[in-house]
C-alpha cells in the first residue's frame, strides 16, 4: 500500500515519541533492521514464520495488543482525540473515519484496527500527540507526557516500546 506524506497541516509536537511493536529489538541490526522471518500483516494468517503457522488467533491477539497499547498511552497522556489527517482509501469503512474528523478514543480503536489490517491509511494527530501506522506492522505513538502505566501495559501483552526521535511518518515542514 502506498503511503502519500503529504505536508497540508500543523506539524505534532509530542514530546515522548515511541516505536511500538511485537518485533523484539534484541534481533535487529546496527542500523535497526529486523533480522527474524516474522509476519507483517493480516493477509499473512496461515503462512508459516521461523516454523509456526500464523493462526487468526494469534493475529487478533497481536492487533488487539496494539490497539489498547495505543488507546492506553493516549489516556494516559490525557488525549482525549485525535484527526484523521491524509486518509488513503477507507472511507466508510469504519464510522466517522473520513478526512478532518475528530475520533475520540472510543473511535480510534475501530479506525485503528481498518489501519493495521491495510483496509484503510492515515495519520491519526492532535497538536501534541499521534498514531501512526507504517510498513511491516510497525506503529508510532507520540504523547505529551511519560505514561509508565501505558508502557508497563504493552509490555505485558507482549510489545516492545522503544524511545524514538519522532515517528517516521511525522511531517517536517
Amino acid at each position: 500500500m502506498a503511503h502519500t506524506l503529504a505536508h497540508t497541516h500543523t506539524l505534532v509536537s509530542a514530546s515522548h515519541n515511541f516505536r511500538v511493536t511485537k518485533y523484539d529489538p534484541a534481533f535487529r541490526n546496527n542500523v535497526g533492521n529486523y533480522l527474524r522471518d516474522d509476519w507483517t500483516a493480516i493477509s499473512d494468517v496461515g503462512d508459516t514464520f521461523d516454523g509456526v503457522v500464523l493462526t487468526r488467533e494469534t493475529y487478533d491477539r497481536v492487533e488487539d495488543a496494539y490497539i489498547d497499547a495505543a488507546l492506553a498511552l493516549l489516556d494516559e497522556a490525557g488525549v482525549r482525540a485525535l484527526v484523521v489527517r491524509d486518509l488513503e482509501h477507507g472511507q466508510d469503512i469504519v464510522p466517522g473515519l473520513r478526512e478532518g474528523s475528530r475520533l475520540p478514543l472510543a473511535q480510534l480503536g475501530p479506525a485503528l484496527r481498518a489501519v493495521l489490517r491495510e483496509d484503510s491509511w492515515c495519520r491519526f494527530e492532535s497538536d501534541d500527540a499521534y498514531v501512526h501506522v507504517g510498513w511491516d506492522y510497525y506503529m508510532f505513538v507520540g504523547v505529551p507526557r511519560a505514561c509508565p502505566k501505558a508502557e508497563a501495559l504493552a509490555v505485558s501483552r507482549g510489545l516492545f516500546v522503544e524511545p524514538i526521535e519522532r515517528s517516521p511518518y511525522a511531517r517536517t515542514g
